[in-house]
């Protein structure tokens, strides 16, 4: 895999690198016997919604409202260290991907260090990839566990 293009907000990598990354570390976990420790095993995502972005447009304008998500991203792009990829995914929403043996742990751990305090505030969830998901699946088993945090 390239380099991934970047969103010019965020500096993170874009929604598009990220669906190729989920697709090609969901075929290859199909293969797992035949990679190394690094690229085999579990997939699991952290996702976090930056809390009043719209209030913030709509009262202080775009800009103030970018300044927010780049704050938002450096928030995660810190507490996911470990991560294979750090993406906006939507409007307000950003992700951090983990690989390996740990991915889970890693995954939930990023969330906690993220929901609470801190500015800018942050909901996070963190899903793993189980057997049979696609990138559409995962993706969306991982809004829905953000939704009802």
């Amino acid at each position: 895999m390239g380099p991934f293009p970047h969103d010019h907000v965020t500096g993170l990598a874009t929604r598009g690198a990220l669906e190729v990354l989920l697709a090609e570390s969901l075929d290859t976990a199909l293969l797992a016997e035949s990679l190394d420790a690094a690229t085999r095993g579990p997939l699991a995502m952290t996702i976090v919604d930056c809390i009043g972005l719209k209030a913030v447009n709509e009262r202080e304008g775009f800009l103030a409202g970018d300044a927010l998500l780049a704050a938002a991203a450096a928030r995660l792009r810190r507490a996911a260290g470990g991560a294979r990829l750090v993406a906006r995914l939507g409007g307000d929403e950003l992700v951090a991907v983990f690989g390996g043996a740990g991915a889970a742990a890693a995954a939930d751990g990023t969330a906690r260090a993220l929901a609470g305090d801190g500015f800018p505030p942050l909901r996070a969830a963190a899903v793993a990839a189980v057997p049979g998901d696609t990138p559409a699946t995962l993706v969306e088993r991982l809004y829905a566990t953000l939704r009802r945090s």
